[in-house]
């Protein structure tokens, strides 16, 4: 809980900072220089600028903040300062400039004020997706331990758990589409970003504001991979641990029988979410047989490619899940499982399977 409220509490600042940068530029006007007449409703006289930068008030970057006094029908205003619409080249020239609603501006126009409300919709979006991971975690730490009906259970020698089939690595849910979509159009909004950052840079090369730009366009890469990959929910099947080895019943009602001399190994690998190990990869390692078969129906069926120890059996089976497997395989074939990540942390130096290799070999 602490890791992820320090997460979301950095996410959060960094938004903050980029918010504050893009509401600077949604209010930039359309040209320094450009000269207007039309709807004016005074004259400026810049007495005096200076730069505001690299964080601050208008986010990240460096921009002018200039004084003038302002000549009205009604009188002069001294001292009226004006954020990111004069510059020190308007020194000694009158500027037409405008009151929206008590603010003074320069009298031209203001076209990028449609950037507040896109940044509006992407912190809604980052709000709710925070919301449904606070709910997930919270769901997590309240989980209690086991009661004595799921004890009882854990004797069974069957354990389901969810697997993908090799077909459906070419199948992309609707979802995917939209995520991928939303990627995309954050990438556009991200090259839109860095352009603006680029007309209204007073620098010579390089404006802070640009790392904005640049994280939008990371976010929306990573976005739209995610959501090309997006596969079909998986598959499920039940696996019976027996004494001639590991019974695989599927859904759709074929089946196979792999028996522990055809098996290497059988490794569980816990993934992450916030810090929080919920689910595990189980990887099947056959042994280095090409003609027993067994390798061209784990290819038929389940995940075609190698995962990081083997093949991909379940992509996401529970954690409490997977560990009943675990347990559920050693009484039958001691030796033959693996958890490197534990294993590593409590041996080092990788050096985790040597005695119970020996073991499985004198006991066969």
């Amino acid at each position: 809980m602490a890791l992820w409220i320090a997460s979301l509490t950095a996410v959060v600042g960094l938004l903050g900072i980029a918010a504050l940068t893009i509401h600077r530029l949604a209010a930039a006007p359309e040209s320094l220089t450009s000269w207007s007449d039309e709807g004016k409703d005074g004259t400026a006289s810049v007495t005096g600028c200076d730069v505001r930068g690299p964080i601050g008030p208008g986010g990240v970057g460096y921009y002018w903040a200039c004084t003038a006094d302002v000549t009205t029908p009604a009188g002069t205003l001294a001292g009226v300062q004006f954020l990111g619409e004069l510059t020190p080249d308007d020194a000694g020239k009158p500027v037409a400039v405008e009151n929206d609603e008590g603010e003074w501006l320069r009298n031209i126009s203001h076209p990028y004020w449609s950037l507040d409300y896109v940044i509006g919709i992407y912190l809604a979006i980052f709000a709710l997706c925070a919301v449904a991971m606070h709910l997930a975690t919270h769901q997590v730490l309240k989980e209690e331990e086991p009661d004595e009906t799921a004890k009882a259970e854990f004797v069974a020698n069957a354990v389901t758990m969810p697997v993908r089939h090799h077909e459906e690595l070419k199948s992309n849910r609707d979802s995917g589409k939209l995520t991928t979509g939303l990627g995309l159009s954050l990438v556009v909004f991200a090259g839109f970003i860095g352009w603006l950052v680029f007309e209204l840079r007073i620098t010579a090369f390089w404006d802070p504001a640009y790392l904005v730009s640049g994280v939008f366009f990371l976010l929306g890469v990573v976005i739209t991979i995610y959501g090309l990959r997006e596969k079909t929910v998986p598959d499920v099947a039940t696996f019976f641990v027996e004494p001639e080895g590991l019974r695989v019943q599927l859904s759709d009602g074929r089946g196979t029988l792999l028996r522990w001399s055809l098996l290497e190994r059988v490794v569980f690998e816990p993934t992450h979410t916030l810090g929080i190990r919920k689910t595990a990869s189980v990887q099947l390692v056959p042994s280095p047989r090409e003609g027993d078969g067994l390798h061209a129906w784990i290819r038929g069926y389940f995940r075609g490619v190698r995962a990081t120890y083997g093949y991909e059996l379940s992509p996401g089976a529970q954690l409490p899940a997977a560990t009943k497997f675990s347990k559920l395989i050693e009484r039958q074939s001691p030796g033959l499982t693996r958890w490197p990540r534990r294993e590593v942390r409590r041996w080092g130096f990788g050096l985790f399977g040597l005695v119970d290799r020996f073991r499985r070999t004198g006991r066969r």
